[in-house]
């Protein structure tokens, strides 16, 4: 994704040199078959790829994988019927993490256990990034894809305009100081038309971001509702705060539409409330005017010398008992995903910032990005990295998201009602599920 793609046509011609010289060690092998289904093609075409590496790699079995990509909320409702039934489900699958935990929670005996997967790379993987993907007895249904390590995303330009820097900014009490000089009205007509930060109330990322960032979530490590926790309270007063009370924020509906996209690809946001490390494929993919301005850093913390980041968002990808060679499926799943090779592919080719350790000893996860200020990113990604904590979820979680998103958030962004009382009444109202 974001190395340089004549080095990546180099990658390629050696993989398929190496593959000639290999392919007559494959006569003899054994020939698996194994589906797949994803609801992102970026995944399948790096799975294809991981294939082609690990047929080279060994010589006991020729895989063929077949990778099929399908609409997000089809893929997950169809993998839901199939495991139900015990017909018709994929060997080898994507499940995005909001649809984790329900589908461990409804069909944990239909998955393959993966522990023993990860347990072979527990000294080179965060492991703190499995717990989204495990049940609450510890055991591994699913493999991560990345860590997601929280960030901020700031436009340098209007700061110098502005006169400032973005590494002024150190606390979040210095971001609502900052956002009062970048928040502005433009033209001149009376009306603000350059704010600090978009403030979505269909969309909880930072709200869950912060909260993590803080020490809470919505669930703790037993699974039990904490979403009323006073963090929690004082997290949600704060975003409610940079429009009310500050107003350097401006109301919006969400962080991934395409008319936020251009709205901030226009110049008019100084800066995206924190967002997973994988949202700068947001700007590349769909705000071309801001290369060049946007630079990524730390969260700012809630007090000095507090924590910095978070995690969130993720795929975990599991094998169901359905599958025609659960063993083959395990040992391809391993070498696709958890060995130093896999994660530094999962950097330059996917743009994630991977689970596997030692893959950041590799320059290819350092270098210069020029949309993003022409600035190593990696540095600031890794430096974060020892900050992250597990993230405890339940399958109660995408109820979790609907409640904030259709009416915690609403009623207190866009309609200024009380913060307290929102998340309260949310949480007993999930509690009684």
């Amino acid at each position: 994704m974001f190395l340089a793609k004549g080095r990546k046509v180099i990658i390629l011609s050696f993989v398929l040199v190496l593959g000639f010289l290999l392919a007559a060690t494959a006569v003899n092998a054994e020939t698996v078959e194994l589906n797949m289904w994803t609801f992102v093609n970026a995944h399948a075409e790096f799975f294809e790829m991981k294939a082609e590496e690990y047929n080279q790699a060994q010589s006991d079995v020729t895989l063929k994988l077949k990778t099929q990509t399908l609409p997000y909320d089809q893929m997950h409702d169809k993998l839901n019927v199939a495991l139900q039934t015990g017909m018709g489900a994929p060997d080898i699958v994507d499940i995005e993490i909001a649809k984790f935990p329900g589908i461990v929670a409804n069909s944990v005996d239909k998955l393959v256990d993966l522990t023993s997967v990860t347990d072979k790379y527990k000294d080179e993987i965060v492991t703190a990034r499995l717990a989204p993907y495990s049940s609450l007895e510890g055991k591994v249904y699913g493999i991560p894809t990345h860590i997601g390590t929280a960030v901020i995303y700031y436009n340098q330009e209007l700061f110098k305009e502005a006169g400032v820097s973005v590494d002024d900014i150190k606390t979040w009490e210095d971001y609502v100081e900052v956002g009062k000089k970048l928040t502005k009205d433009t033209d001149g007509d009376g009306e603000i038309d350059q704010w600090m930060a978009p403030v979505a109330h269909g969309s909880a990322w930072p709200f869950h971001l912060m909260s993590r960032q803080f020490g809470s979530n919505s669930f703790d490590e037993d699974g039990n509702i904490i979403l009323d926790r006073k963090e929690n309270i004082k997290v949600l007063q704060f975003l409610q705060d940079l429009v009310y009370k500050h107003k350097i924020g401006n109301v919006m509906q969400d962080y991934h539409q395409q008319n936020f996209y251009d709205v901030m690809n226009s110049g008019k946001y100084a800066s995206v409330l924190p967002m997973p490390q994988w949202y700068m494929i947001r700007f590349t993919d769909f705000m071309p005017d801001l290369k060049g301005k946007i630079l990524v850093r730390p969260m700012p913390a809630w007090s000095s010398g507090g924590t910095l980041s978070a995690t969130g968002g993720g795929t975990g990808t599991a094998i169901t008992k359905q599958a025609n060679n659960i063993e083959v499926a395990k040992d391809f799943l391993a070498f696709a995903k958890l060995t130093e090779k896999a994660g530094v592919q999962i950097w330059t080719e996917l743009g994630f910032d991977p689970i596997r350790k030692d893959a950041y000893n590799h320059e290819e996860l350092y270098e210069p990005l020029p949309y993003f200020g022409n600035e190593r990113v990696m540095n600031t990604i890794k430096s974060l990295q020892s900050e992250i904590q597990p993230l405890y979820l339940t399958g109660l979680y995408p109820k979790v998201q609907d409640i904030l998103g259709e009416e915690v958030l609403f009623k207190t962004i866009e309609q200024n009602k009380d913060v307290e009382k929102a998340l309260k009444d949310a949480a007993e109202t999930l509690r009684s599920e």
